[in-house]
């Protein structure tokens, strides 16, 4: 066609009247409200207007103006500007030509109609006037902002303007502005004029740079194809195509098989598709897709199944891929046909020639059933899916996929769940991201039957990942509270290979049954567990040990000692980390017991393993001293026992271990505690620092230890300028490492706070966790978000059962008012959460792996007196001494004074310890007297 084209433009067919209206009226209509003066007086409007059209400026006052004009764009004071420009130009007087470009510039650049109304009559005046003042870049910039407005009138009407006056702005520098705001505002019709008369100035006036490109050429042939659907206006444009020498694109050929397919040129069609092959088009992807298009709106329904089969045939069943476009329009070409049946047989003919290798989501059939779905008529989808199986055809996964992800976000798991099984009846086999997908959506609907049917499918279908979908049931189950669908799951999979079951699997079972108070089915999962040969550990034993404490079953915690005791005895104590956490629980629950001799096994047992009982002390003071009156009384056997076991358990609870202490047994006080500088008010052993912070930090091994009544923390650092320490939970989750925590509490009475860096976030939490009622807002849902997601975006994630990226609906950026003051309970029981983790500086915001983890206290410095000063220059450390905890300046010499320590040596050491032991074995005696005598 193009071989053909006539070498001679059509004739001129001017602008229509309709286009646009006379230059003089664009911006007249203006003037009244942005272009002429405004009057102080309206009464004097006529005149004032008729001397401002007679009035002269002199040179003097022509320079005030423009002054003012340039100050006025300096300063951004766009309505002073625009005044002087006005007082200017209504004498026929115009600034230079950089000031009025700028001017016309920054009102283009505001986005509003006002400006952009004085901007476009700024423009039409100045090319009426004298366009020389106006450069090339100020009219695109304008002509930009009205495309950006989407004002496609006014953009036509400039470029009328522009043509009037012989002001030939180059193509390339309008042309694809104009195409835009054409096709954005449905004025295709309106481009095609300005095609045209822009091809006749480029061909008469011989001005290359006028003449447009393929993109322009395209719009008008797309105009000429699919709005005015006339042959003979597209063979102009094919023309003068030629005659400009714009070789044709895919599309160009396209938008032409769209019509010689509408108005049924099968002759044109084939010259059309031979002189493809001449320009070196082997694509014909976009032609094959404009042919449908085609015979689909002119209702040629088997010419439409023609293409499509030979479009496939041509590609070897796996080159063509039809748009999603395409797809809409055979779906609705065929229904409004009432040719259902027929756009089922052409499904199973495709499918017969596409390709085995082809992606499911590539096929004809896929395309056509989510083209239904997304049409909104689902019902159509299942009606083709029925017709395929009554017409006994091969019904494939692309045709299956799209219902079942109708399914699935529609949340019909059972239907979704039945599809599953009538797919693996008729031999074919899901992937395992679609297995996931409706595993997690039954999860979520709480349908955890289809999600076990699922999964069985899974397995039988021989698929080799499984993790995935096994980690989100057990999440499922874990947040949804049902430990006995947990253990039913895991022995029915246990002996799966291609299933890692860890034993971490089997606490989360019996943590729940324990957490349930299902004690016996707690009991059964161990012993289940342990007949896998799965080995029980430290939180196996810490799970039981809290149901049995909560239950008052401490015969059964001393069963699990003698359990736990019969290992180490016979060195299979492998996977059990027998760690100050769980001593301090079988202390306390084999003391509230009443266990005495199991007591002392313990407390002997973290001796020979060199652990700190430091919270035993606390559990000691709680229920022996503190609290005797709340006790009912103790037989003497019992009692006489507590008396013996006092002097001992007192001597654990007040010592480290041998190995590595940096306390001496005379109390010497040290500045450092291993890597951790140590000033006041904290100390490294008993009488060193200030008392009321002795009872909360100390030394411990060459580890610094911050102590509450949920356990001891290792100080990881001392910010003493701004009075702030970091402790760090061992078992506190991290991006690295995430494992089941325990609870954490700052007592009210420290002199400790947190600080206000500290984000607390619970992880692993239950749907019906308190932390989630919208009533109470406990969780932040605006950057907590961000915060959630960059967690559970971490590899340590698995380490609480959940999956890499898994949903952030188990996670809770915890902003609770329990939190401000000196005050803080976080009970991760109570709140149904499986860890807790804190972060109180993010390193780089989007890398979890940088985030710093700890929890931040504040705390307060106000104890710093004179005489410690005066201690500390002298050379000594401040300390405190006798019952009465007196200040006590620690000289080196090992002499404590109440002042300094000027004239004394250089060895530290300590003189009271002895007196304090003796003094507390006394007072513990008494009180024990003084209970009995009650």
């Amino acid at each position: 066609m193009w071989r053909k084209a006539v070498c001679s433009i059509p004739p001129y067919r001017p602008f229509s009247s309709s286009a646009a209206t006379d230059i003089p009226t664009l911006y007249s209509f203006l003037q009244p409200s942005i272009f002429a003066l405004k009057p102080n007086d309206q009464s004097k409007q006529p005149q004032d207007s008729t001397n401002s059209q007679t009035k002269t400026l002199t040179e003097e006052q022509k320079t005030t103006l423009q002054t003012t004009l340039e100050k006025s764009l300096l300063t951004h004071n766009t309505d002073e500007a625009w005044k002087s420009f006005k007082s200017l130009t209504i004498c026929c007087t115009f600034p230079n030509k950089p000031l009025t470009n700028s001017l016309i510039t920054h009102l283009s650049s505001l986005q509003d109609t006002q400006n952009l109304k004085r901007a476009f009559a700024s423009v039409i005046f100045v090319i009426e006037k004298d366009p020389k003042l106006l450069s090339f870049e100020t009219v695109t910039t304008l002509l930009s902002s009205m495309n950006f407005a989407n004002t496609a009138a006014p953009a036509f009407a400039l470029i009328k303007c522009m043509f009037k006056n012989r002001y030939f702005v180059p193509f390339g520098l309008w042309g694809n502005m104009l195409v835009d705001v054409s096709r954005k505002s449905g004025s295709l019709v309106a481009f095609l004029r300005v095609f045209e008369e822009c091809c006749r100035i480029a061909i008469d006036e011989k001005l290359n740079y006028m003449k447009p490109d393929l993109a322009a050429c395209n719009a008008a042939l797309e105009c000429c194809c699919c709005e005015l659907e006339s042959v003979s206006d597209a063979e102009k444009v094919v023309a003068t195509m030629s005659v400009l020498g714009v070789w044709p694109d895919e599309s160009s050929f396209g938008f032409l098989s769209y019509l010689f397919a509408l108005k049924g040129l099968e002759k044109k069609i084939d010259e059309l598709e031979k002189l493809m092959v001449e320009f070196g088009f082997s694509n014909k992807r976009v032609f094959f897709n404009s042919l449908i298009g085609g015979y689909v709106k002119s209702g040629k329904i088997d010419s439409v199944s023609t293409t499509v089969l030979r479009s496939l045939r041509e590609g070897n069943g796996k080159e063509w891929i039809f748009s999603d476009e395409t797809h809409c329009e055979v779906v609705k070409g065929y229904l409004q046909n009432g040719a259902m049946k027929s756009l089922a047989s052409l499904i199973i003919e495709a499918q017969k020639l596409e390709s085995p290798m082809l992606e499911v989501d590539k096929s004809f059939g896929y395309g056509i059933i989510s083209a239904c779905i997304n049409l909104g008529l689902a019902d159509k989808a299942h009606s083709i899916l029925d017709e395929m199986n009554a017409q006994s055809g091969s019904v494939g996964l692309g045709v299956y996929v799209p219902i079942l992800k109708a399914y699935s976000k529609e949340h019909r798991t059972a239907e979704a769940t039945q599809l599953v099984m009538d797919i693996g009846n008729s031999g074919l086999q899901l992937d395992a991201g679609m297995y996931d997908m409706l595993i997690e959506v039954s999860m979520t609907s709480q349908d955890f039957q289809s999600a076990f049917t699922l999964f069985r499918d899974m397995r039988d279908a021989r698929i080799l990942d499984l993790k995935g979908s096994y980690l989100t049931i057990m999440t499922g189950l874990m947040e949804n509270q049902r430990p006995e669908l947990m253990a039913a799951f895991l022995d029915e999979v246990v002996e799966d290979p291609r299933i890692e079951v860890k034993t971490h699997d089997w606490n989360s079972i019996i943590h729940a049954f324990c957490k349930a108070g299902r004690l016996e089915d707690a009991r059964r999962t161990f012993r289940r567990m342990t007949f896998l040969q799965f080995e029980p550990n430290d939180q196996t034993y810490l799970s039981l040990i809290n149901g049995y404490v909560t239950a008052e079953k401490y015969f059964s915690v001393l069963m699990l000692w003698n359990e736990i005791k019969r290992k180490f005895s016979g060195g299979k104590e492998k996977g059990i980390n027998f760690d100050h956490n769980l001593v301090d629980a079988f202390l306390y629950a084999l003391v509230k017991g009443g266990f005495f001799d199991a007591v002392m096994q313990v407390v002997e047992k973290s001796q020979e393993m060199k652990i700190f009982v430091d919270k035993w002390s606390c559990t000691c003071n709680m229920f022996f001293i503190q609290n005797p009156l709340s006790m009912s009384p103790l037989p003497a056997a019992i009692f006489i026992s507590i008396l013996f076991l006092l002097p001992q358990l007192h001597k654990v609870c007040s010592s480290s271990p041998a190995a590595g202490r940096t306390i001496p047994t005379r109390g010497t006080c040290n500045s450092t505690c291993g890597a951790i500088p140590v000033m006041f008010p904290f100390g490294t052993g008993f009488g060193c620092g200030h008392p009321y912070f002795a009872r909360y930090v100390k030394c411990n091994a060459g580890t610094l230890q911050f102590s509450t009544g949920t356990g001891i923390y290792p100080v990881s650092s001392i910010d003493y300028p701004t009075s702030t320490i970091v402790v760090a939970d061992p078992f506190m989750s991290t991006c690295s490492s995430m494992q089941n925590s325990g609870s954490f509490s700052l007592d009210r009475t420290s002199p400790f706070t947190l600080t206000g860096s500290n984000i607390f976030v619970l992880l692993g939490c239950s749907t019906t966790s308190p932390v989630f009622d919208p009533s109470e807002d406990l969780c932040d849902t605006g950057s907590g978000s961000r915060v959630c997601s960059g967690l559970y975006s971490c590899k340590g994630v698995t380490g609480i059962g959940l999956p890499q990226n898994a949903p952030t609906s188990t996670c809770c950026v915890y902003d609770s008012l329990m939190g401000i003051g000196s005050g803080y309970s976080l009970d991760l029981p109570k709140l149904q959460c499986s860890s807790y983790t804190s972060i109180f500086e993010f390193g780089d915001e989007g890398d979890p792996m940088k985030w710093k983890f700890g929890i931040s206290l504040q705390y307060n410095d106000s104890y710093y007196t004179p005489a410690c000063k005066n201690c500390e220059t002298s050379g000594g450390l401040c300390g405190f001494s006798g019952l009465d905890e007196s200040f006590s300046c620690i000289c080196r010499d090992g002499v404590n004074t109440t002042t300094n320590c000027f004239g004394h040596g250089y060895t530290w050491s300590g003189a009271w310890e002895p007196k304090i032991q003796t003094k507390t074995s006394i007072g513990v005696f008494l009180l024990w007297w003084i209970y009995l005598q009650v």
